[in-house]
């Protein structure tokens, strides 16, 4: 047996012994989940009022799980809370320069149930529009909010108390006619007796049910604006780290970001040559490629790992080459999008 097919051999053996997978977190400059269309200046907000026929608790809350009525409540506390959940929305995205004129219409329908939430007839939509003089609607279709507080227990010994909201969302663009949006968004918030660093604090006063109720309808409307602008967010990329000592080494370059070093190495094992070791080293190098921000290179030794990982009918390796190629695929469209909007 000639030596280079004893190296091969002696690679592919290690390769399949003990290669370790590796995540590494990054940060990623991501547009706003909603395709806003560059055009759209202008936006109105409405609240559609709608509600579920079986949505009959506003005027309820939980005390340890046993259910009562509020005796105190205002008679218009939906029309409160759903205009600090607007008005929260509409201050973010102002803040954020997201649109030039916001529109708001708190009570523009009045109360109508139904079984099922039919998107906003278009008819509706124009006329809307074309009276603000907006290039889009965003309309909060239902809004509902529950209370709950609890008294101390063993496992919990404060006080304590939540609101869960559950909000639907739509954006409309009157100039395709299209629905952009339908999203269900439901957030939580809790209080009780402990701060940031989990100690008890002596007389913690919680909120009381109204107050709770404004606060949690706050979030709401700021917890939607997010899906609209860019923003920072975290995910992981993976490696592999066959058992050979420039793996090891460049493994230690990745954790100082010193990714040339790193590159140096995996390019050591990156031709045809080296088997399936190679399938690794490309994928590692259009990992290394990301994080230098040149995703054009980045694809292109996916692709050169994919060719490899055919030609050993290697599925799992294909399979997870292929999701990394849809990943990067999306970053570039979404650098696309983002200097679009600038």
């Amino acid at each position: 047996m000639n030596r280079k097919l004893s190296l091969l051999l002696l690679l592919a053996f290690l390769l399949g012994a003990c290669t370790v997978y590796k995540e590494y977190p990054i940060e990623i400059y991501q547009p706003g989940i909603i395709p806003v269309p560059p055009n759209a200046d202008n936006v109105a907000i409405v609240y559609r009022n709608f509600k579920y026929k079986n949505d009959t608790l506003q005027h309820y809350y939980q005390d340890d799980f046993r259910l009562k009525k509020a005796r105190k409540d205002p008679e218009n506390l939906d029309s409160i809370l759903v205009n600090i959940c607007i008005q929260e929305l509409a201050k973010n995205l102002k803040d954020k320069n997201t649109f030039n004129e916001i529109h708001i219409f708190p009570e523009l329908f009045k109360t109508h149930y139904g079984d099922k939430l039919p998107t906003l007839n278009q008819d509706v939509v124009n006329k809307i529009t074309e009276t603000t003089h907006s290039d889009l609607l965003i309309s909060l279709e239902t809004y509902s909010y529950f209370y709950s507080e609890y008294s101390s227990t063993a496992e919990l010994p404060t006080r304590s108390n939540e609101v869960i909201t559950a909000a639907v969302w739509a954006v409309y663009n009157p100039v395709s006619s299209k629905l952009i949006e339908h999203k269900t968004m439901i957030d939580t918030i809790f209080w009780n007796g402990y701060d940031e660093g989990g100690n008890s604090v002596r007389n913690a006063k919680l909120p009381p049910r109204l107050t709770a109720l404004k606060i949690a309808s706050q979030m709401a409307g700021e917890n939607y604006a997010k899906r609209f602008f860019a923003s920072w967010q975290n995910a992981n990329r993976m490696y592999s780290v066959p058992p050979l000592p420039d793996f090891a080494a460049a493994d230690e370059y990745v954790q100082k970001r010193e990714w040339d070093n790193a590159i140096l190495l995996w390019m050591r094992y990156a031709d045809d040559s080296n088997g399936k070791m190679a399938i690794n080293a490309r994928y590692n190098l259009a990992f290394a490629y990301e994080m230098k921000d040149d995703l054009e290179t980045a694809q292109k030794w996916l692709i050169a790992a994919q060719q490899i990982a055919q030609d050993y009918k290697s599925k799992e390796d294909l399979k997870m080459i292929l999701q990394y190629r849809r990943v990067l695929q999306k970053r570039l469209q979404d650098i696309t999008r983002l200097e679009q909007s600038e």
